[in-house]
């Protein structure tokens, strides 16, 4: 690695289906660059969508080389959307709407994700990777990292496994009981209830892998909700009114404080040659409910997300030209 320039970072944030949203952009962004997104960064993170995401961008190939393209993963979301938030009526009535038990059964998520990921393990992903969760025994987040992976059997999964703890939404998926290849045990959620923009857990990898330098960090965002919450319906609603949303806000909340904090930390280290590039659009009222793959919902987050980086083209030739120059 060039010591001269910053290290790369591409963390990108959790969101359920929304995760078309940052997978839209990195095709925006790979249209911009000569070889494959993966070689551009040192580290790549993610937090539940955002997770799979990484995972696919670090996947290796049997060949050798990533296994998917930005656009392959693209269509991950827009063809497979409904296999994974799938559930017979069944599941419906006997979960009470998902009141009783959660909104959907796991078998959608891990029939699609042994099928993407198969026995690729952890520690075989092309760049440093890191999927934030969280540990219910411990009552701590649970960070799967690559790098320590390729260190202890014990920290490295297989891939699809550690994916699956990440995206254990809370109400909607069950929890994830996952077991490294060393054979020890874990119960974990979605890392969204403790870190849904997963820059921390970046930065901690990072640090150790290249201490004290600058860093230029790209960070993807699932959309951004600008409608307001009917604060005088929210004051009547009950556990019935709160259930499907709180997921939603504790996850927004926790991004748009980090990014704060981002700014305010790179924003003070500029002079270091540090950079941060937030690319988030804004979502129309009606659009982006996590778990929606009607194909109104699926186009029109794609459609806003391409507009978003019309609108926003100078911001990505910056990005491809700081990628670029490393």
């Amino acid at each position: 690695m060039n010591d001269a320039r910053p290290v790369r970072i591409l963390a990108i944030d959790g969101g359920g289906i929304r995760g078309i949203v940052p997978a839209t952009m990195l095709v925006e962004l790979q249209r911009r660059l000569p070889r494959p997104i993966v070689e551009y960064f040192d580290v790549v993170a993610g937090t539940s969508t955002g997770g799979l995401v990484a995972s696919a961008v670090c996947a290796p190939a049997p060949s050798g080389g990533p296994h998917y393209t930005p656009q392959q993963i693209l269509e991950f979301y827009v063809r497979d959307g409904r296999q994974i938030f799938h559930r017979s009526l069944g599941w419906t009535v006997a979960s009470l709407g998902g009141l009783r038990r959660p909104k959907y059964p796991a078998r959608g998520i891990d029939a699609f994700l042994v099928d993407r990921f198969g026995d690729t393990e952890l520690r075989h992903a092309l760049k440093p990777l890191v999927l934030v969760s969280y540990d219910l025994t411990l009552r701590a987040p649970w960070v799967f990292s690559s790098v320590l992976a390729a260190e202890e059997a014990s920290r490295n999964y297989l891939l699809r496994d550690a994916c699956r703890a990440s995206t254990a939404a809370p109400t909607y998926f069950p929890a994830a009981t996952v077991r490294s290849l060393a054979g020890d045990s874990r119960e974990l959620v979605d890392g969204g209830v403790c870190a849904n923009d997963p820059v921390l857990a970046a930065f901690v990898v990072a640090e150790r892998l290249y201490p004290g330098r600058p860093l230029a960090l790209v960070s993807l965002g699932t959309g951004n909700f600008t409608h307001p919450i009917d604060g005088a319906a929210a004051k009547r609603w009950g556990l019935g009114g709160w259930a499907w949303r709180l997921l939603d806000l504790f996850s927004d909340g926790q991004s748009a404080m980090s990014e704060a904090t981002t700014r305010r930390l790179l924003g003070a280290a500029a002079r270091d040659g540090s950079r941060y590039y937030r690319v988030q659009p804004d979502l129309p009222a009606g659009l982006g409910r996590m778990d929606d793959t009607s194909d109104e919902n699926l186009a029109g987050l794609e459609r806003v997300t391409r507009e978003h980086c019309t609108r926003h083209a100078a911001q990505l030739d910056e990005i491809a030209t700081s990628l670029l120059s490393g």
